[in-house]
């Protein structure tokens, strides 16, 4: 998987302690499509990624999928944040997306739902088969 990047206001919130990265059922990892133009400077909240969330097919809940056994752990200078594996039978189709968007999921209204970071898959699209995401350390901060 590339390198995933944070969006700075969302590292703000993390710090901050607004966002707690281990919370139990309280993110999401959001699919959008090459339409969205991640800008890392501006994007705050869920509501600034547009009507660009991938659709097609079924297997894809819009909002996307919830994240689970989320952990934060710290080894030498690195910390990192970590979430179970996904795996999603996709229908139909085809079900095209490029970013994959993590988010603190508020329960409400997209301008509530703060972003935390993404990552470029470049461009994907399935039809009629299983959706595995890796999310092994997704976001780390490095101490140098």
């Amino acid at each position: 998987m590339a390198t995933p990047k944070w969006y700075p206001k969302g590292m703000a919130a993390v710090m901050n302690g607004t966002c707690d990265l281990d919370a139990a059922s309280a993110y999401k990892l959001g699919l959008y499509t090459s339409s969205y133009t991640p800008d890392q400077a501006n994007h705050d909240f869920r509501d600034d990624l547009g009507a660009n969330e991938a659709s097609g097919g079924s297997g894809y809940t819009a909002g996307g999928f919830t994240l689970a056994s989320l952990s934060v752990s710290a080894s030498s200078l690195t910390v990192s944040w970590d979430a179970a594996d996904i795996s999603q039978a996709i229908t139909g189709g085809p079900f095209a997306f490029r970013y994959g968007v993590f988010y603190r999921a508020r329960g409400g209204a997209a301008s509530a739902d703060e972003l935390i970071g993404y990552v470029d898959f470049g461009a994907q699209s399935i039809t009629d088969a299983t959706l595995n995401i890796t999310l092994t350390n997704q976001l780390q901060v490095t101490v140098s």
